[in-house]
């Protein structure tokens, strides 16, 4: 028996210009699709100017279609290739087209469907899962129900991923402690250098190469003037694959990230804090059953290149950091961060949120966060200091 595969559209309708005087709208027809086998789609045509325009199309449009494993070339053919007799459409008209889309064998995972250099139409496939019929099942056969992931919930860091994305957590946060109150806010970014369909991928997976850049203050605001006890700048250079292996059903998900990063509060003399370090961090992922909750699991080892404004940093900071995270896309997620230095008992920061507002793009939205911190360096300015334990609450776009 072939392999059947579930498609699902990570959108119903896509709107996209696709030039000046029109607009199209894009929607999937087909209840199933085979690999190998066409996939139906539905294109409508619509003046929104205040001009007449051209309302047939080309009876073949080129495509693309993008998977975690690389990009090809396709061709979807208009159905109703034949013209209308009426080729303009006035302004407020629409036209609708039948197009067929050949998918490939073999593909599965997240798949990407551009129409222009700007418009991609993205699509989640369920794992291949292969059937053995036994003999008697073809005069008899008996339903069977493969369970379909919510698109949004399986992929939880969003694919495939844009050239600018989201890189750690950004928030803003505000609390007292020993009657002073500060706020503590972060703003994080990562940046793709290569496309999946640069030359170069044959070679080397240089798709997954990325910048990154963080930058986490402490804002005394019970000082006068509101001045910021430090400001900690941590540029990165990195290789990043959230999906190195997963499982059959896609319960299960190993990535890995590694690289170079330099993190520094940009003062000079007495008060300069920097270090530059080579890291490694896997991660790993699991769903739990058949629930949305899943729980994760990320390692972060490092190893020092350049410490010599702070030659004594390893004894509080150590050598690595273990992450924790337990949660929903849609409800709630809790996380701990433990790090130990390898003359003192480190620091430990736990964060939960909640989202306040429906998250768009799965994984950035409105959220309410609260954190805690309790140990040495909330800071580079305070790496050898521990303070009291400090909680803070406030709101987070990503979390």
């Amino acid at each position: 028996m072939h392999r059947s595969l579930l498609l699902f559209v990570g959108g119903a309708l896509l709107l996209l210009s696709t030039q000046a005087s029109a607009a199209w709208l894009l929607n999937r027809v087909s209840e199933s699709t085979v690999p190998g086998e066409p996939v139906e789609l539905e294109l409508i045509v619509l003046n929104d100017t205040t001009e007449p325009i051209e309302g047939n199309v080309p009876p073949r449009i080129p495509a693309v279609l993008t998977t975690r494993d690389g990009a090809v070339d396709v061709e979807l053919t208009v159905v109703d290739a034949k013209s209308a007799p009426e080729a303009q459409l006035w302004p407020g008209q629409f036209r609708k087209h039948r197009l067929r889309l050949l998918l490939p064998t073999g593909v599965h995972g997240t798949i990407a469907l551009t129409v222009a250099p700007a418009v991609r139409l993205v699509m989640v496939t369920a794992p291949p899962t292969t059937v053995a019929a036994a003999p008697e099942a073809r005069s008899a056969p008996a339903e069977v129900r493969v369970q379909e992931p919510d698109p949004v919930l399986r992929a939880t860091d969003t694919t495939p991923p844009p050239a600018l994305q989201t890189h750690e957590p950004m928030y803003f946060l505000v609390g007292r402690r020993e009657g002073m109150t500060s706020a503590r806010f972060q703003l994080s970014f990562k940046y793709r250098f290569f496309d999946e369909r640069n030359p170069l991928r044959r070679i080397a997976p240089v798709d997954k190469l990325y910048f990154g850049y963080t930058q986490t203050s402490i804002w005394d605001l019970s000082e006068d003037s509101s001045p910021f006890r430090d400001t900690v700048y941590r540029p990165s250079l990195f290789y990043f694959d959230p999906d190195v292996w997963s499982s059959t059903d896609g319960s299960h998900t190993i990535g890995l990230s590694a690289g170079l990063e330099h993190a520094s509060n940009g003062r000079g003399g007495d008060d300069s804090r920097s270090i530059n370090i080579a890291f490694v961090e896997p991660s790993w992922r699991k769903f739990l059953s058949d629930s949305k909750w899943y729980v994760s699991v990320s390692p972060k080892l490092w190893a020092y290149l350049d410490k010599e404004d702070n030659p004594d940093i390893a004894d509080y900071y150590g050598y690595g950091a273990l992450s924790l995270k337990l949660g929903r896309v849609d409800g709630w997620l809790f996380g701990a961060r433990w790090r130990k230095g390898t003359d003192t008992m480190g620091a430990v920061q736990l964060d939960a949120s909640y989202p306040i507002r429906r998250p768009f793009f799965a994984n950035a939205g409105g959220y309410v966060h609260f954190q805690y911190f309790n140990g040495y360096g909330e800071s580079l300015i305070d790496y050898n200091n521990k303070r009291a334990s400090q909680f803070r609450v406030g709101v987070s776009i990503v979390r």
